[in-house]
């Protein structure tokens, strides 16, 4: 065994992102009917962010901070989308 065998990194490739982050349909839904908790906070987070998110490089009228927004995965498919 040579001497630079012993640090070698492992080499592996990462998985694909298709492998391994969800898709739209795999994250939680906002309909009641569906299981899981209600997102309670919602309508808080825009009012926490806006009060704590202070970026030093954007000037504060260059910053969206929003609520009731929709995620659009597929610019062809305007129906399907997720609420952050």
């Amino acid at each position: 065994m040579y001497q630079s065998d012993v640090y070698s990194k492992p080499s592996y490739e990462p998985l694909p992102p298709q492998e391994t982050l969800p898709t739209m349909y795999e994250l939680p839904s906002e309909y009641p009917e569906e299981p899981g908790l209600p997102d309670e906070f919602h309508l808080l987070q825009p009012e926490l962010l806006r009060s704590t998110f202070c970026p030093h490089s954007y000037p504060k009228d260059n910053v969206f901070i929003g609520s009731e927004l929709n995620l659009y995965y597929d610019s062809k498919h305007t129906q399907w989308y997720k609420r952050p």
